[in-house]
């Protein structure tokens, strides 16, 4: 059972400066929790902030006004005990895998020879148990994402931020990442706060959908996702729930997606 708040964010706004008399407005008056070992999706069509919003409760970004507390703790700076896995991979290509895997554990201070050893129970754990000296350059796209994963968990930290993370893999191959995750989630009950653009892949995941607006950012909808665990994302739009949840958010989601696409018209 959830017992509290990991992330909280209260009423927060993030504007851009444009110039000396024009501004950006990203995201505008969220307000949004996360409880302790919930796995929440935010959707919502491009460039409505979400994004935004993770940088900010990372401390990448500070946000223009309203409060963000990470574990009861406001936001001040980068957070180390955060897991952030972004769209793009950030692998090091003249390191082998069993290094890249080792590299935060490094950062933080543990000898080289304990980094390998937990580096390499990980490599295992994302199935990659013989490929430990191998580059990046040598790896398919799932398999350096699967990298990127066992390098974000490898210091296990309790709050986890996903940016897209499966966004440029092909369906198969994103389909047993999102098992794998589902996998590894199960087991170590992390919190989860995971952005995509995918309907199907949010509720296929998560407890919760958060649905954001068009440009500024806002939170328009909120649904809890009624579908046992564990999960299997292949399978769940056959459960008979998936069609009237999907619906719903769609419902949701579509206008700002016209929105969205309307303002990008006219900036074209």
């Amino acid at each position: 059972m959830h017992t509290h708040a990991a992330i909280r964010l209260g009423q927060v706004t993030k504007r851009f400066a444009l110039g000396p008399d024009a501004e950006f407005t990203a995201v505008a008056d969220v307000s949004l929790e996360v409880q302790a070992g919930e796995f929440v999706s935010v959707v919502g069509p491009s460039g409505c902030g979400k994004s935004t919003l993770l940088g900010m409760i990372s401390g990448l970004l500070p946000p223009s006004s309203g409060r963000i507390l990470v574990e009861g703790e406001a936001v001040a700076g980068i957070n180390k005990r955060l897991g952030y896995l972004f769209q793009r991979d950030a692998l090091l290509p003249w390191k082998t895998i069993l290094d890249n895997v080792a590299v935060p554990l490094l950062f933080r201070g543990w000898d080289a020879r304990s980094a390998r050893a937990r580096a390499r129970d990980w490599i295992q754990r994302v199935g990659l148990t013989g490929f430990e000296g191998y580059h990046p350059n040598q790896l398919s796209g799932g398999m350096r994402k699967r990298v990127s994963l066992a390098m974000t968990l490898v210091y296990e930290p309790e709050i986890i931020l996903m940016d897209e993370p499966f966004a440029a893999l092909d369906v198969q191959t994103r389909n047993l990442m999102e098992n794998d995750l589902l996998e590894i989630w199960a087991q170590e009950r992390k919190t989860v706060l995971f952005i995509t653009h995918d309907l199907e892949e949010a509720i296929a995941l998560s407890d919760r959908v958060i649905v954001m607006t068009a440009s500024p950012g806002r939170v328009k909808g909120a649904y809890d996702i009624p579908l046992g665990r564990p999960r299997s994302v292949t399978e769940v739009r056959f459960h008979p729930a998936f069609g009237p949840l999907y619906e719903a958010m769609w419902k949701d989601l579509k206008d700002e997606v016209q929105i969205s696409y309307e303002k990008s018209r006219r900036l074209a």
